[in-house]
């Protein structure tokens, strides 16, 4: 006899659920370009600078939308 897949731990049964591609790279690139246009035209700092700050502002729009997404799925 075949055994059935995943095993008798309540944590395999857990389904992994993974948020659409929108939800996750559209707040980055929407973020991360607004912020780097705006800290352009408005500061005359180093690029490294601006697409650091660009950055980590992207990440942390994308982690927000995510978590959102989570618990709107609960």
């Amino acid at each position: 006899m075949t055994e059935p897949q995943g095993g008798t731990d309540p944590a395999d049964r857990v389904q992994r659920v993974v948020p659409p591609t929108a939800v996750r790279l559209l707040p980055l690139l929407v973020v991360a370009f607004g912020l780097s246009m705006l800290i352009d035209t408005t500061t005359e700092w180093p690029m490294l600078l601006r697409w650091a700050i660009a950055g980590a502002g992207g990440v942390s729009a994308q982690l927000v939308a995510v978590r959102i997404w989570a618990s709107r799925q609960r």
